[in-house]
């Protein structure tokens, strides 16, 4: 027969173990729930990033098939205008004045779809896009060091577009806060990773206090890299300039 302390222990026994088993229960109730919260914000980000990029494509398609050929039109009128209309030699000049800043807004035009869409990517893969948007680059004046592979890497369509936005969003940034000329961009293969940096020897900036402030850029970067199943990180300091890394797997992306 037990006797009631007995009793009493194996009751206490019982009661810390079914606490036990509810906290755990309740722990992997949380992580359950918490991978299914994080899954649900990739899968979101996911879709907000597809419809991004389709809204791009739809805005591109509407400048080049539409404000572009007007300005083409308007800009054959003057020329027509030009040759049939009698000018005094200060109106003629004025009209080829105007006729010029038509096609020089149409050129405006063009390399703004071609930045919304880049059909470069479909024609010649990563590293022609790359190639074009650091020639693109050097008409604001910054000149890209391009170090390219030989051959494109292995990678599926959406991998290859983050690293090409992610370059895309980086030169931008360098031509309009670096106070720099010239730039590095790196593609490389690197294991079972593909790996971008760009680099510059411009002023630099508190990286914490960048994505405190100006950081929206530097947050998609991450995101972006992240969501590709790859990481980026970046290096800046105070007039030391700013080196970007990203580095995404080969192969499918993740789930």
């Amino acid at each position: 027969m037990s006797s009631p302390a007995d009793v009493l222990w194996w009751i206490f026994l019982t009661s810390v173990l079914g606490v036990g088993v509810l906290v755990g229960a309740l722990g992997v109730a949380m992580v359950i729930a918490q991978r299914r919260l994080i899954a649900l914000h990739r899968g979101f980000a996911q879709r907000l990033l597809a419809a991004q990029e389709e809204e791009r494509a739809r805005v591109a398609r509407e400048v080049h098939d539409d404000a572009v050929q007007r300005l083409a039109a308007v800009r054959f009128e003057l020329k027509g205008l030009e040759a049939t209309v009698s000018l005094d030699p200060g109106e003629r000049h004025r009209m080829r004045g105007i006729g010029g800043d038509v096609e020089d807004l149409a050129m405006s035009l063009r390399r703004l779809a071609h930045g919304l869409h880049p059909a470069t990517m479909k024609q010649a893969g990563l590293i022609g896009a790359l190639t074009q948007l650091a020639d693109e680059m050097s008409r604001t004046g910054l000149t890209v060091r391009l170090t390219l592979p030989p051959s494109a890497p292995s990678l599926t369509p959406e991998r290859a577009l983050v690293l090409f936005r992610i370059a895309q969003e980086g030169l931008n940034n360098v031509a309009r806060h670096a106070e720099v000329r010239e730039a590095t961009l790196t593609l490389r293969e690197d294991g079972a990773d593909v790996a971008l940096q760009l680099e510059d020897r411009g002023r630099g900036f508190d990286v914490g206090a960048g994505r405190r402030g100006r950081g929206l850029g530097l947050i998609g970067m991450n995101e972006r890299a992240q969501l590709a199943g790859g990481h980026a990180t970046i290096h800046s300091r105070p007039h030391q300039g700013t080196t970007i890394t990203v580095r995404v797997p080969k192969g499918p992306s993740s789930p």
